[in-house]
């Protein structure tokens, strides 16, 4: 018994000293500043304190959270372009969740892409209806524009739209991204009030704490097809007729010059993710 009492005891005393150390601390909570007026979404880091810059060392980000009492402001800002990866293609997805769990339920993708300026005259008439002949003249006065959207994905809801018309009323969320030289800025807007189950605030209020995830990267599905019909094609290549298709079949294939499957899965493009600690300022 004296034994085994010894043994707890010392356990806890490790446990302890583990819970004490660096490597086993809570994570670093990151304190949202107060914004006194609402942010301009444009892409630029101009307006924003660059004391209150919080670094994600690994990949290069540099990321900041302002709020008042509707919105979540987010910069983002990378400055190594190897961790870039496909996010040109797959957007930008931030996971929230307001109960303080690493849960990823509810997020929003931000997407960019170029248009036509026939293309963005059909969107605003899916969005906002029909468009006047005088508006769709200042429209095509330009070939080309930068179109910004986003999608919800929301794992609680089987009724969940991945997106909203305007005329709904809903706020929506916004964001903008600027190349530089050496860096790649981002910049979004999320409303905080869930005015309705399917609308796209994150459900947090000022002064709460709250999880976030930065989503970045990766294959999209028509990247995935791709190298799934190429691994398809180059496997029946790899295996004669009537073969068993087994591994010696296969290094047999690669040692000949063939590519083989492991290669051709590290093709697509690396998934990058991290998450932050967030806690919303409570006002001024």
């Amino acid at each position: 018994m004296r034994y085994e009492k010894n043994l707890r005891n010392l356990i806890l005393v490790f446990t302890i000293l583990a819970l004490s150390l660096p490597g086993f601390s809570e994570d670093k909570v990151v304190a949202s500043q107060w914004a006194a007026a609402p942010a301009q979404i444009d892409g630029l880091n101009s307006d924003w304190d660059t004391q209150v810059l919080n670094s994600e060392k690994k990949f290069g980000v540099d990321y900041a959270f302002r709020n008042d009492a509707e919105n979540l402001y987010v910069l983002v800002i990378f400055k190594d372009p190897r961790y870039l990866s496909s996010i040109s293609l797959t957007g930008m997805t931030i996971w929230f969740n307001p109960e303080a769990s690493k849960k990823k339920d509810f997020a929003i993708r931000f997407v960019n892409m170029p248009i036509t300026a026939d293309q963005y005259i059909a969107i605003l008439e899916k969005k906002t209806g029909a468009v006047s002949d005088e508006q769709k003249a200042q429209i095509r006065a330009n070939e080309r524009y930068m179109y910004y959207d986003y999608e919800l994905i929301d794992k609680t809801s089987k009724e969940a739209p991945s997106q909203f018309t305007e005329t709904q009323g809903l706020k929506m969320p916004l964001f903008k991204h600027n190349v530089q030289e050496k860096t790649v800025t981002y910049e979004f807007s999320v409303p905080l009030k869930r005015l309705a189950e399917l609308s796209a605030g994150i459900g947090a209020d000022p002064g709460s704490t709250m999880q976030v995830c930065f989503e970045w990267g990766g294959a999209t599905k028509r990247m995935k097809d791709a190298v799934a019909a190429q691994i398809g094609a180059e496997g029946a290549r790899a295996t004669p007729e009537g073969g068993t298709g087994d591994l010696t079949e296969e290094r047999d294939y690669v040692d000949m010059g063939g590519e083989g499957l492991a290669a051709m899965r590290r093709r697509l493009p690396k998934q990058y993710s991290f998450w932050a600690t967030v806690k919303l300022a409570q006002s001024q």
